[in-house]
């Protein structure tokens, strides 16, 4: 009987021990636009700063899970077609790929990176892919000329500046086919006045994000809860005078893709032994990205862009 009470005790101590590192884990949410207009392209600067203060030891983005040809073939055909030729074909040696993992990207050249380009494909990892070959093309300086583009501008800087060696894709079209069709059978069958109430939503979110950029704060107004809200509802069709089956089935996609996403942060997490982790995904999917993993795991502390001052060190 004593055994077998140590055993309990035991058992407990391992438990409770768990539930203290997973309350330890902290994720910060970004929500973006993946372009920004050309008159507004270096506001994801001030982002990248603001982020940094936070310290992430971990960053996630808005790419495919690796091997996740669903998502591939949704929004990149072409590298779905490379990595399925690739796969097979792939010869480097993996201790060479494996030491040049190791070290850190300012003391690798472009040919090194290229290499480390080729492997990323041949396991259909869409985010390292084009990480890798942005830095073969760039390198690792401070310096780089903004695009205004999410991938370059935000994540690629992150990772550069704080010296990380692989970018974590968490997105998922599984069973996502279909969407953006029935979203847009949706929108053309609404009610005049739900067209009217979509239209001003496009609008007010269209001048609030010049306003917003031309005066150096499209990170936070993005990033303001109503107006994750807007996108939220905007990509989902989220408005009263729409309803059917497409309807049902666009909405049904899109929220069934924030769930996939968030099945896959907590994979990463688990499998990471990290305090600070970084999401970078479109503001259509932060509130539910957000919502779903606070219902997941309670454990999980989850941190909106827009609270991150009272986070940072």
């Amino acid at each position: 009987m004593k055994n077998l009470s140590k055993l309990f005790v035991a058992l407990l101590f391992i438990q409770f021990s768990n539930i203290i590192a997973q309350e330890q884990q902290e994720i910060l949410i970004v929500g973006d636009m993946h372009q920004l207009p050309g008159i507004v392209k270096r506001q994801y600067k001030p982002m990248v700063k603001k982020i940094l203060k936070y310290e992430p030891e971990l960053i996630m983005a808005e790419y495919s899970k690796t091997g996740d040809t669903a998502a591939m073939g949704e929004w990149n055909a072409r590298f779905k077609e490379a990595y399925l030729k690739k796969k097979d074909s792939f010869n480097l040696d993996m201790n060479v790929i494996n030491g040049l993992l190791q070290k850190p990207n300012s003391e690798l050249d472009s040919l090194q990176f290229r290499q480390l380009q080729s492997y990323f494909l041949s396991i259909g990892d869409q985010g390292n892919h084009r990480m890798y070959g942005y830095l073969a093309r760039f390198g690792t300086t401070e310096k780089f000329k903004p695009y205004g583009n999410q991938n370059t501008d935000l994540t690629f800087q992150l990772m550069r500046k704080l010296e990380l060696k692989k970018v974590y894709g968490v997105d998922s079209h599984a069973g996502y086919a279909g969407y953006w069709p029935a979203w847009q059978r949706s929108l053309n069958s609404g009610t005049k006045e739900g067209k009217k109430a979509f239209k001003k939503a496009m609008r007010r979110d269209t001048w609030g994000n010049i306003f917003a950029g031309l005066s150096g704060s499209l990170g936070r107004y993005v990033n303001k809860p109503e107006t994750l809200d807007a996108y939220y509802r905007i990509n989902s069709l989220r408005y009263e005078g729409f309803g059917g089956d497409d309807y049902d089935l666009q909405m049904k996609k899109w929220d069934d893709r924030n769930v996939n996403m968030a099945k896959n942060i907590l994979e990463v997490l688990e499998k990471n032994n990290v305090k600070r982790t970084v999401l970078i995904v479109g503001a259509g999917h932060a509130k539910a990205v957000s919502e779903e993993l606070k219902r997941l795991n309670a454990n999980l502390k989850v941190i909106m862009y827009n609270d991150i001052k009272k986070h940072i060190k």
